[in-house]
C-alpha cells in the first residue's frame, strides 16, 4: 500500500532559480565583455497576485513586483540577478528579504523577498543564452 505525503505549499509552489554572477572578461580590442554565469541554485516559493488594480496597473506601464518566499541562509542583495530555470525569465532583487522572514520558532525557515522582471543590459548575455538553452 502507497502512503501519500501531503504537499506544503510552498513545495506546491516552488519554483528552481540558478543566481546570476555578472563577470568581465577581457576582449581583443582591450576594452571587457560582460557576461552572465550561472551561480548558485536555489528553490523560491512565487506568490501570485492577480487582482484587477494589478492587471491595469501593468496595461499602463507599471512594473509588477513579484512576492517570492526563500530559504533565510539565501543572501539575496539589492539589484542581484537570478534566472528561473522552467522559463529562462530574469528577475532582479527590489528588496531584500533581511528584515521580512519567518521567526526562528516557526519551523519554516523562509524570507520575503520582492522581485522584477528584469532584462539583461543590452550586449550582455546569460551563460544560458549561450548555450541556447530554450525557454518560455
Amino acid at each position: 500500500m502507497e502512503v501519500s505525503v501531503p504537499v506544503s505549499l510552498l513545495d506546491e509552489y516552488s519554483k528552481d532559480c540558478v543566481l546570476l554572477v555578472k563577470t568581465r572578461v577581457d576582449d581583443p580590442l582591450g576594452g571587457y565583455d560582460t557576461k552572465w554565469v550561472d551561480g548558485v541554485t536555489f528553490s523560491a516559493a512565487w506568490e501570485y497576485q492577480s487582482a484587477p488594480e494589478i492587471e491595469v496597473a501593468e496595461r499602463e506601464g507599471v512594473e509588477r513586483t513579484y512576492n517570492i518566499y526563500v530559504d533565510k541562509t539565501l543572501d539575496l542583495d539589492f539589484h542581484e540577478a537570478f534566472r528561473r530555470t522552467d522559463n529562462n525569465q530574469v528577475y532582479r532583487v527590489t528588496n531584500p528579504g533581511t528584515d521580512r522572514h519567518t521567526p526562528s520558532f516557526s519551523g519554516l525557515n523562509r524570507q520575503l523577498v520582492t522581485v522584477e522582471k528584469w532584462d539583461l543590459p543590452t550586449g550582455e548575455e546569460s551563460e544560458s543564452d549561450v548555450q541556447g538553452s530554450g525557454g518560455a
